[in-house]
């Protein structure tokens, strides 16, 4: 609940017990003494119901604000300004919602839809149980669409074994006093659009489940949600050929689909095709992928301030259409529009004009 909200509800009480109030004075008013007991009993009522008003205003307040104070860390953490994030939506929170699903913001990295969440009311025990015997899951009401959620924390973050996880939830994730926990939804964009197909309708039934142990699952929502748009920049390296004097092997790299927060790596070679089937000889693959590899990491993104980065290791490498697309992806955005460089060793793939 909004301080307005709290204002108007405060309004909404009889003039005649404020005035009474105003001009109260037992040693100035000529009423007799059971007159000024009736009133002192109105004044008592009045500050009572004025304070429950304002408990309950505070209370609702308070978990309103949990709401926009995560959108500015996200905001924050994500590095969405200072880096021109134009894909990043932020949603409107709700006035008055004081529990279940609320949205927070979301970004189309091409590949997936980061949907980012809180959920209330989540106890303090529910919450410490994670991750040993909590899951969190997200899916499409009405459909068997759905997937993995997990407690929001700083990208820079790393940490490892129970204890640690159980830690950096509480005191990142976590807010004691709203019972709120924000969570990241990983949405392949595909399973959206199939929802949509499914029910016929760009926005889709939201919801997030949480399971404790063997219990039945809690849900939050449904609210809806709808895809946003994709922010992408192509480089076109107009077929060029990176040769390696270690494993003496060449490979082309096609191109670069970048977003602020993920890329693709386009790359042709000999045999692509075969060692990106099932059944396929790994032996023979290996030196492939060590190349495969080279390129994702070791190739430098140069920006204007001479910074560079690199876009990791690929955590998915489709075959389509005579193309190894190696799909990469990172926690904080880059700015796209700000590329001036790209070079692989020796080799300058793409350099601005």
């Amino acid at each position: 609940m909004k301080r307005e909200t709290i204002t108007l509800m405060l309004n909404g009480i009889d003039d005649d017990y404020i005035s009474e109030a105003d001009v109260f004075d037992p040693e100035t008013i000529q009423e007799p003494p059971e007159r000024i007991v009736h009133m002192k009993k109105r004044i008592i009522t009045f500050a009572l119901a004025a304070a429950l008003m304002l408990a309950l205003g505070i209370t609702a307040y308070a978990i309103w604000s949990i709401h926009v104070a995560r959108q500015q860390e996200l905001k924050a953490d994500l590095k969405i300004e200072e880096n021109n994030v134009s894909s990043y939506m932020e949603y409107t929170v709700p006035d008055e919602q004081a529990s279940g699903l609320v949205l927070l913001s979301s970004v189309n990295d091409g590949q997936e839809q980061h949907v980012y969440v809180n959920i209330s009311p989540v106890t303090k025990e529910e919450a410490a149980r994670f991750p040993a015997d909590v899951r969190f899951v997200w899916n499409v009401s009405g459909t068997e669409i759905g997937g993995f959620a997990g407690p929001q924390l700083p990208v820079g973050l790393s940490v490892s074994g129970e204890e640690a996880i159980r830690d950096a939830v509480l005191e990142n994730a976590y807010d004691e006093e709203s019972q709120t926990m924000t969570l990241q939804c990983y949405i392949d964009v595909n399973f959206i659009e199939e929802a949509m197909a499914e029910l016929g309708t760009e926005n889709v039934p939201l919801q997030v489940k949480m399971i404790v142990g063997e219990n039945e699952p809690k849900t939050f929502g449904p609210v809806p949600f709808s895809l946003t748009e994709e922010q992408t920049r192509y480089f076109d390296f107009g077929h060029a050929i990176y040769h390696d004097e270690e494993l003496n092997k060449d490979i082309e790299i096609v191109g670069l689909e970048l977003t602020p927060f993920s890329a693709v790596w386009k790359v042709s070679y000999e045999g692509a095709e075969d060692f990106h089937t099932s059944g396929s000889d790994q032996a023979a693959y290996e030196p492939w992928s060590i190349l495969e590899d080279k390129v994702c990491i070791e190739t430098k993104i140069i920006f204007a301030d001479g910074s560079e980065f690199s876009t990791g290791g690929a955590l998915t490498t489709p075959y389509e259409n005579g193309i190894v697309n190696q799909f990469c992806g990172w926690g904080s955005a880059i700015n796209i529009d700000d590329v001036q460089r790209i070079v692989l060793g020796d080799l300058v793939l793409w350099e601005a004009k």
